[in-house]
């Protein structure tokens, strides 16, 4: 298992195994990273299927803690529970996973995870465009489009990066097409085909929104 942090990164990823364990630490134990004051968010890769009991103890100021195993297996220490209560842990991940059945259990707030809805073109030739359903920690949303090119300046053809802010409640007062006709270039079509962000509204509106505070409502 390989737990690995970098340049912008105020956090640590684990990937590289099923389970990850308190020895997968030992290159971080004595480095300030570990006990960052401004806090610190750990994302476990789609491979990890299973956390050591007390790993998390190692990590004494994590504040947001991603899992992308929709599968993943978590049982927490009490030591660990106080821990994740006591720094409010915002826990992220998709909608009717394990992310979201841990945070219901432990109390705590859950965000649903950034998702890509759409990737069109071709990075090769004039460019693809990918385009990331983002949220804010309030659950506001937002998409981020993203074109990326070889060769050729991104802003020759109208490329380049944009972030587009959208309503509090969209996933209630839009429709996918409504959302998708906000975004620039060719994606329109991509985002309605592949139905991401359709099925993500839907169950949004379902539950009253991408945020659910489970540490007030249970």
């Amino acid at each position: 298992m390989i737990v690995s942090s970098g340049y912008r990164k105020n956090g640590f990823d684990a990937h590289g195994g099923k389970l990850l364990q308190k020895k997968d630490m030992d290159f971080w134990m004595n480095l300030p990273e570990r006990t960052d004051p401004n806090g610190i968010c750990f994302e476990l890769s789609e491979e990890v299927e299973e956390v050591e009991q007390g790993f998390f103890e190692l990590v004494p100021t994590i504040c947001e803690f991603r899992m992308l195993n929709p599968d993943c297996r978590l049982y927490l220490s009490e030591e660990e529970k106080e821990l994740f209560q006591k720094n409010n842990v915002l826990i992220r991940g998709a909608f009717d996973t394990s992310a979201e059945v841990f945070a219901k259990e432990n109390r705590l707030r859950f965000l649903h995870t950034d998702t890509v809805i759409a990737r069109e073109g071709d990075y090769f030739e004039r460019g693809i465009d990918i385009l990331t359903l983002c949220f804010y920690q309030d659950g506001s949303a937002y998409i981020n489009q993203d074109e990326k090119c070889q060769g050729i300046s991104a802003g020759n053809t109208g490329g380049g990066e944009v972030d587009i802010n959208l309503p509090k409640d969209f996933y209630k007062t839009m429709s996918a097409k409504d959302v998708a006709g906000m975004c620039w270039g060719n994606c329109y079509n991509d985002i309605l085909e592949r139905g991401i962000l359709n099925s993500l509204m839907k169950k949004a509106a379902k539950k009253n929104g991408f945020l659910k505070e489970y540490s007030k409502n249970g």
